[in-house]
């Protein structure tokens, strides 16, 4: 809902050259600042980095996730570098948010 509401607030579409399609407007997903797979990604990675116990191949792997995850979105035009970056820290602040409120 953070995203979806800095999203209506700011307005900014993705670099894409195409219109967006009947399911973009029915998803609501027209605007691109910030991005939400990157803020989903950060936000899951950091809670299994943070509350699991694993090995360093994991966590690797876990970190290079979010990463593909944030680069995908720039690389099939969807996003702007900016829109993935701030969706990491979008990600990262409502994990923190969530484990200060709800895991407390």
């Amino acid at each position: 809902m953070t995203v979806a509401g800095v999203q209506k607030l700011i307005k900014r579409r993705g670099p894409f050259e195409t219109n967006p399609s009947l399911l973009d407007y029915l998803t609501m997903d027209v605007y691109a600042f910030p991005a939400g797979h990157a803020s989903r990604a950060a936000m899951v990675s950091k809670f299994f980095l943070s509350h699991l116990v694993l090995a360093v191949p994991l966590r690797v792997l876990l970190v290079l996730w979010a990463f593909c995850v944030g680069l995908s979105r720039v690389m099939i035009g969807r996003h702007h570098i900016t829109d993935v970056i701030s969706g990491f820290v979008i990600g990262y602040f409502q994990f923190r948010l969530v484990e200060l409120v709800w895991m407390s």
